[in-house]
């Protein structure tokens, strides 16, 4: 089979170099019109995972309020496990500020 006939997988300009109307609406569709935010902040990581939910009071489970605590503890542990290590990949992890 000659490949003469077949047409190319890689993207084609049109003839004056630029691109078509076709690839400015799918560039514009995926990527928006607005610029890219700016780099946000660095944050810091915390050690009390769950002092938040924590602030809410016990979770409403009868009779196993102990064993749902320990679970609960240990997804929220997770969590920021997770978020501090894509943090740190992204280097948005920042320094601890101490407050005398």
């Amino acid at each position: 089979m000659s490949r003469r006939g077949r047409s190319s997988r890689t993207r084609r300009l049109s003839d004056n170099g630029g691109e078509t109307e076709a690839e400015r609406e799918l560039k514009s569709f995926w990527h928006g019109s607005n610029p890219m935010p700016e780099t946000p902040s660095k944050i810091q990581v915390t050690e009390q995972a769950a002092a938040v939910i924590r602030s809410l009071g016990s979770a409403p489970l009868s009779g196993q309020e102990s064993v749902g605590e320990h679970y609960f503890e240990a997804v929220y542990q997770r969590s920021v496990a997770l978020a501090s290590a894509l943090a740190a990949a992204a280097e948005m992890v920042g320094e601890e500020e101490h407050e005398d």
